[in-house]
């Protein structure tokens, strides 16, 4: 299992993966954390895209061949760093306060839930 919390690796592992599709996967009750679970029909490693402090969200909880960006800037409005999550194919954003990994692996790595997640 390969993570990253760095922006620029990030954005370099979601521009290398070919995803045919990506769903909302896990939140906790409030929503401020969420992952998002990018998986293939072509490739048995998955992508998931783990959002904390969660502020924001437009569009579908299912997309279709995802090709998701995060930005990352200092908002003046509110004195905190804001994550951005954009999928170009779609009207689909995420904002977020907290931080973003994201986690690359077999589907046996992972958990079903948060408090399992990350099994190894």
């Amino acid at each position: 299992m390969e993570i990253t919390s760095e922006i620029d690796e990030i954005n370099k592992m979601l521009d290398e993966y070919e995803g045919d599709q990506a769903r909302i996967w896990l939140f906790d009750i409030s929503h401020v954390k969420m992952a998002i679970k990018i998986y293939s029909k072509q490739r048995e490693e998955l992508l998931y895209l783990v959002v904390a402090g969660c502020k924001y969200i437009k569009g579908f909880f299912c997309l279709n061949n995802p090709k998701f960006s995060i930005v990352q800037y200092f908002d003046n409005e509110i004195s905190e760093m804001v994550f951005k999550i954009i999928d170009k194919n779609s009207d689909f954003e995420l904002s977020a306060t907290s931080g973003v990994a994201i986690a690359k692996g077999l589907e046996s790595d992972f958990g079903d839930s948060f408090e399992s997640f990350l099994k190894g």
